[in-house]
C-alpha cells in the first residue's frame, strides 16, 4: 500500500513537502505559490515566464499532477489561464485536495493515465502553449514519456509558439537526456531542443534533474535568456549545436 504524507517545511510556515513511501515528490507553499522550492520546478517556472507576456493568460497541460505545484504557480502569476491537470493516481490527488487545496477555478484534475489524456486532448481539438511531462513512479519515468508517437502527439497539441517541458531525472552521464532529445528528434526531426540543469548535471559529472524544452517550431529566445538569467546558479542552458555537440560529440 503505497504512503503518502505531508511534511511541514521549516523554511516556510506553511511550507509542505509531499512525501509517497518517503521520497520527496512534489513542495508547495500554501502562502506563496509563486515560490519555487524544488530547482527542476523553478526552471520550468522560467519557461512559463517567457512562454508569453507577463501576467497573460495561457493554457497549460500538465502530465503529472503532484502536489499541483505548477499549476498554483501559473494561476499566480498568470491571472486566467486554462490548465488541466493529469494523473492517474485517484489516491494521491485526494489527500492532496484534503491536505493542500488548490484554487477552484481554471485548474480541471483529470484521473486518467497521461498516453489516453494525450489522445483525448487530440481527439477534443484542444491546444496549449505549454505541455508539462513530469511523470515518475518513484524515481522512475514510465516507458512511454520516451515513445516518439506519444512525443509527436504532445507537440501536436501545441499552438503556434508552444512548447513540450520534460523533467527529466537523471544518473550522471545524461543517458535519460539523450534518450529523451532522440525520441523527439523521431518524432520530429524538425523540432528544436534546449537544455537546462545545474552545471555539473549537463556536464554530465552529477546526477540530478535536467529539462528539455522542445518546440515544433523555432524555439522563442525569450527561453533561453530568462533560463540564463534566473538560474538557480550554476546554470547551463545548451540548444542548436551546442547542444548536439554535448549529447552527441563531434559526429
Amino acid at each position: 500500500m503505497t504512503r503518502i504524507e505531508f511534511e511541514a517545511d521549516v523554511f516556510s510556515p506553511r511550507g509542505l513537502t509531499l512525501l509517497v513511501d518517503g521520497s520527496a515528490q512534489s513542495h508547495v507553499d500554501l502562502d506563496d505559490p509563486t515560490r519555487l522550492f524544488f530547482e527542476y520546478l523553478r526552471r520550468i517556472g522560467h519557461v512559463v515566464d517567457a512562454i508569453a507576456m507577463p501576467g497573460a493568460p495561457i493554457a497549460v497541460l500538465h502530465l503529472g499532477g503532484g502536489a499541483l505545484t505548477l499549476p498554483r504557480f501559473v494561476a499566480a502569476t498568470r491571472p486566467g489561464s486554462i490548465q488541466m491537470v493529469v494523473d492517474h493516481d485517484a489516491e494521491l490527488i485526494e489527500v492532496v485536495r484534503a491536505r493542500a487545496p488548490w484554487p477552484a477555478s481554471g485548474i480541471e484534475v483529470r484521473i486518467v493515465d497521461a498516453a489516453e489524456a494525450v489522445r483525448a486532448s487530440a481527439a477534443l481539438g484542444e491546444r496549449f502553449d505549454v505541455v508539462v511531462i513530469d511523470v515518475y513512479t518513484h524515481l522512475d519515468a514510465p516507458a512511454f514519456v520516451d515513445d516518439p508517437d506519444f512525443l509527436a502527439a504532445c507537440l501536436g497539441l501545441l499552438r503556434e509558439g508552444g512548447v513540450v517541458v520534460v523533467n527529466i531525472a537523471d544518473a550522471a552521464g545524461l543517458a535519460r537526456l539523450r534518450t529523451s532529445a532522440r525520441a523527439f528528434a523521431r518524432a520530429d526531426p524538425d523540432a528544436e531542443l534546449l537544455a537546462v540543469g545545474d552545471t555539473h548535471v549537463i556536464d554530465g559529472g552529477d546526477e540530478g534533474n535536467t529539462v528539455l524544452v522542445a518546440t515544433p517550431g523555432t524555439l522563442p529566445a525569450a527561453i533561453g535568456l530568462r533560463l540564463e538569467a534566473g538560474g538557480p546558479f550554476p546554470v547551463t542552458v545548451l540548444a542548436g549545436a551546442t547542444l548536439d555537440f554535448v549529447l552527441w560529440g563531434a559526429c
